[in-house]
């Protein structure tokens, strides 16, 4: 399946300019995701969205409190 959504996910949330710990079930009703890609998402699994063919520029600027020092 194509990532398109996945990143569209993410895309819109970066809009939003929130920091996110994880994105849950009903943000993501709309979008054609895997259940794997609705499961890293709802976990905040990072390293899951990478793999599954998320942007890592659209990763870092949704979950950026997760990169806080």
């Amino acid at each position: 399946m194509s990532d398109y959504h996945l990143n569209r996910v993410l895309y819109e949330r970066a809009r939003e300019h929130k920091m996110a710990e994880s994105i849950g079930p009903d943000e993501v009703a709309e979008y054609d995701l895997t259940p794997e890609e609705r499961a890293a998402l709802a976990a905040g699994d990072l390293e899951a969205l990478f793999r599954l063919g998320a942007n890592p520029y659209l990763i870092r600027r949704v979950f950026r409190r997760r990169y806080a020092v």
